[in-house]
């Protein structure tokens, strides 16, 4: 994240630039260019980004996007315009995936103007075009929703889980769990005309979909070979 930058292309209003600070600083990101926008409004800045103000103080100015991306290994440009000329757009979460995989040394998540977007040619400077799905009643999202949301997905990946944060567990673990489960009911009786095989698969994959933690599981486990117990008792 230290290596990525956001980039705004012909960004108009004050009150967004300190929005898109704060949603930058609360993600990690640091780095903020600006590419042929105007003089922002410095006191509108700065009572939009709080703490996150700094960030606007060290932004780099350039006169163009080619010229602001000349130092970068790789941009993806944020819109939700398509065309039959423009570029093949992918899903802000498939996009996310796919930097894990590719992992470039220093990215640039590139955002146009507030009223239309990134030009097509803008957009051809850029390396990929990502968009972030959005309802057809109102499909378009103020750019600092749309950098939060891009730098969430980013994140997301590379975030460790909380401390003491919930895991669901593992195959072996459950593998285990649903062993006993079945064995409990194997013998109280439950399965005298058959069907073990069939519900030790339904009971695993339904403890894995559910991403069921270690302690749920035993949980689950203790309930149902205590439920076969009681079933062969009240027999």
């Amino acid at each position: 994240m230290s290596e990525t930058a956001v980039v705004l292309c012909r960004v108009e209003s004050s009150g967004n630039v300190g929005a898109i600070c704060r949603a930058m600083a609360t993600m990690g990101l640091r780095r903020l260019v600006f590419a042929d926008c105007p003089v922002f409004d410095e006191l509108a800045v700065r009572t939009w980004s709080l703490a996150a103000w700094s960030l606007y103080e060290q932004a780099e100015h350039y006169s163009s996007l080619t010229e602001a991306l000349a130092g970068f290994s790789y941009a993806a440009a944020f819109s939700r315009r398509a065309g039959r000329k423009r570029k093949e757009t992918l899903d802000v979460r498939t996009w996310a995936d796919l930097m894990v995989l590719r992992q470039p040394e220093k990215l640039a998540l590139v955002f146009g103007n507030e009223r239309d977007g990134l030009s097509s040619a803008e957009l051809a400077v850029c390396d990929d075009a990502v968009a972030i799905p959005t309802d057809e009643l109102l499909p378009s999202l103020n750019i600092s929703h749309a950098v939060q949301l891009a730098a969430w997905e980013l994140r997301r990946q590379e975030l460790p889980l909380l401390p003491g944060g919930r895991q669901s567990a593992a195959r072996a673990q459950i593998d285990r769990a649903v062993q006993l489960i079945c064995n409990s009911m194997e013998a109280n009786g439950l399965f005298k005309l058959g069907g073990r095989e069939d519900t030790g698969v339904f009971l695993r994959e339904l403890s894995a979909r559910a991403g069921l933690s270690d302690t749920e599981l035993a949980r689950l486990q203790k309930l149902l070979t205590k439920h076969a117990v009681l079933g062969r008792i009240h027999e």
